[in-house]
């Protein structure tokens, strides 16, 4: 479900139409994340790393309207109730394609279908992209590499208002675990201040991740 966004009526309406005139409207940030807390939880729950980073980042990209907004064909601009999280998956054959989850606020109940729509993907080996649904955050796990910057390519014709979520492989430096993890979001809709509250939001969420994930 989703409501329409009255452009006329709307704060970011001057910033939007001057974004909308833009080649690529997109911009990137990453940042470091402590993720001590929450890998000692998933691996004494033997919970998937990946899926739980998954529901977090869902969770709280859900909580800042901005992220749940679309640009449609026509200009118009939508808010989404609810984003669902997608990823890429990799094949046991070194190629990859796309996993599609259904977010639910109960974590034990989010990770039981996931890991069944997870192992379906990566026996099915095929890309399956579903570009036309505008309901999903995408996430890209590159677990080799604790990167600083990234850079997602986009196809002309693609919508570039979808929220594209990175992240690396986590590495330890002064008793910490760190994981990179990189944004990419369209600056008509968003900009610093939301990927402010995104990477905040997501801190907080990781450091009490206990409190739900058990």
């Amino acid at each position: 479900m989703y409501k329409s966004v009255y452009l006329q009526h709307w704060q970011r309406n001057a910033l939007f139409t001057f974004f909308q005139k833009f080649e690529n409207p997109t911009w990137d940030i990453s940042a470091d994340l402590d993720v001590t807390s929450f890998y000692k939880i998933t691996k004494r729950n033997e919970s998937s790393f990946f899926l739980s980073f998954l529901y977090i980042a869902t969770q709280v990209g859900n909580s800042i309207d901005a992220f749940r907004q679309r640009i449609m064909d026509d200009g118009s601009v939508i808010e989404f109730d609810v984003i669902h999280p997608g990823s890429t998956i990799l094949y046991d054959n070194q190629t990859f394609g796309f996993g599609y989850f259904k977010y639910q606020s109960d974590f034990n109940l989010f990770l039981k279908d996931a890991l069944v729509e997870f192992e379906n993907q990566k026996n099915k080996k095929d890309m399956d992209p579903k570009d036309e649904d505008l309901g999903r955050f995408y996430f890209s796990p590159i677990p080799w590499i604790s990167f600083t910057s990234f850079r997602h390519p986009f196809r002309k014709d693609a919508n570039h208002s979808i929220p594209l979520i990175v992240f690396g492989k986590h590495y330890e430096r002064g008793g910490l675990r760190l994981m990179p993890v990189g944004l990419t979001l369209h600056h008509g809709l968003a900009d610093g201040y939301h990927a402010g509250l995104f990477f905040n939001r997501l801190q907080e969420a990781l450091n009490v991740f206990e409190d739900f994930g058990t």
